[in-house]
């Protein structure tokens, strides 16, 4: 062996390594002859979780270490490497260090913790901790979002399969899921009205597919193979208002019988693109938004036809579609992606920030005195932000970020907003999240 080694170092240094590695894999867990009690505190804050524990009480103490799992974590498991959904998410040779803050917390409902030490030639291990969270994931897109006051529940569509899914956004429950022949992913479209007492759902799916829905539990009442091709409706206790694909068409008054046409509008602006709102049900005062042009009107309850047109042009040519946010008592509205805000009458009011290249959506707060704006953030890799405005004076009060998470939308519910956000974890998912800023 001797003339071997003196000739080739390279070969003791490959077999000193063999025995290194051998000893590392003979790592075991190991609790017996414990004279410290071992244990790991979790608790939950605002964007992430502080663990805690009592410093190790060895002389032959060499690191800790932490990992996180979406499954419990079973007993004897050597922490050596992560492995599957078993992640290490910490380690420290400071026998001092007696705490660890997760901030890139994978978006979940439930997490698990261990605690290790390696003393010597062996692991001993905690009992696993495990948290809960708030989080509300569904499978799909689901990037269109409504919630219908004086309700605990918000619709949401997704846009690519063609689901609707009404969910009560206190209790996490999906309270009624929909599937229905879906063509147009670009253009799907609803609003919610109150007849005879009881919500509806007004819901046109692309192309020839418009129907009308029961509230909360979806529930069919009509169908009407209507073509239609639009970006935007509107519901009022009359009539039921579309925008239509066209170059020159600019909305139709339809009857809620049978959708049929009252009377269809024209603007000779060639712009395809146009979203309604309503500002006054009891006047029908409707608010239409096209490239670098704002209009509002009343319209006649029985003919159709339009009066008292205001018009004002913008330099924008980017809208919201389907939905203009617009504040709960009606006063003000916010129609296109430049930021600006007006009230009723087409004054310019406030802008809002800008951030990169502005933001993803917006909504005002339920009781009117603050704006939120959701943006998609590279700061820390891809994430999402939500920015707190006062409105409006435009003062930043509050914000929060989600990691690893494509904004979709922000919908205002009483005491926070519902942030939409996809691709969670990497996989064709949706967070729905009531956020409190």
């Amino acid at each position: 062996m001797r003339p071997l080694l003196k000739h080739s170092p390279g070969f003791l240094f490959f077999f000193l390594l063999l025995l290194a590695a051998s000893c590392r894999e003979q790592l075991k867990v190991d609790n017996t002859d414990q004279n410290f009690p071992l244990t790991v505190n979790a608790q939950k804050q605002e964007d992430n979780v502080l663990l805690t524990w009592e410093a190790a009480n060895v002389s032959n103490f060499n690191k800790y270490v932490i990992v996180r799992s979406r499954n419990p974590i079973p007993a004897g498991l050597s922490p050596l490497f992560s492995s599957g959904d078993i992640e290490i998410v910490f380690q420290s040779d400071d026998i001092d260090t007696t705490s660890f803050t997760d901030q890139a917390l994978p978006i979940l409902q439930e997490l698990y913790y261990k605690l290790y030490i390696n003393i010597g030639d062996r692991f001993i291990e905690s009992a696993s901790v495990s948290l809960t969270f708030d989080n509300l994931l569904v499978d799909g897109n689901g990037s269109v979002i409504k919630f219908f006051p004086d309700s605990n529940w918000i619709i949401l569509g997704d846009d690519f399969m063609g689901t609707l899914r009404v969910v009560n956004y206190n209790t996490k429950q999906v309270v009624a899921s929909r599937n229905v022949s879906f063509t147009n992913f670009d253009n799907m479209c609803f609003d919610v009205a109150v007849e005879n007492g009881k919500p509806v759902l007004y819901w046109w799916a692309g192309y020839t597919n418009f129907y009308k829905y029961q509230l909360p539990d979806l529930v069919q009442l009509n169908y009407w193979p209507v073509a239609f091709s639009g970006f935007s409706i509107a519901v009022d206790d009359n009539f039921v208002y579309t925008t239509q694909y066209d170059y020159n068409q600019s909305f139709s008054a339809r009857r809620k019988s049978d959708m049929s046409v009252v009377m269809p509008h024209y603007r000779a602006d060639y712009y395809t693109h146009r979203t309604l709102a309503i500002l006054d049900k009891a006047t029908h005062y409707v608010l239409e938004v096209s490239p670098y042009r704002l209009l509002t009107y009343n319209v006649n309850p029985t003919t159709g036809d339009v009066t008292n047109i205001t018009e004002k042009s913008t330099n924008t040519f980017n809208l919201f579609y389907r939905d203009i946010p617009v504040s709960k008592d009606n006063q003000y509205f916010i129609p296109q992606y430049d930021g600006s805000v007006y009230d009723r009458t087409l004054n310019l009011v406030t802008s809002i920030p800008f951030i990169n290249n502005g933001y993803v959506d917006v909504d005002f707060s339920a009781d009117g005195q603050f704006i939120y704006a959701l943006y998609q953030d590279f700061t820390f890799g891809n994430g999402s932000l939500i920015q707190k405005f006062t409105f409006p004076g435009m003062q930043q009060v509050a914000s929060r970020r989600f990691n690893t998470i494509s904004p979709r939308t922000v919908e205002a519910v009483p005491g926070g907003v519902i942030f939409v956000g996809s691709g969670v974890n990497g996989l064709n998912q949706v967070l729905v999240k009531k956020v409190t800023l």
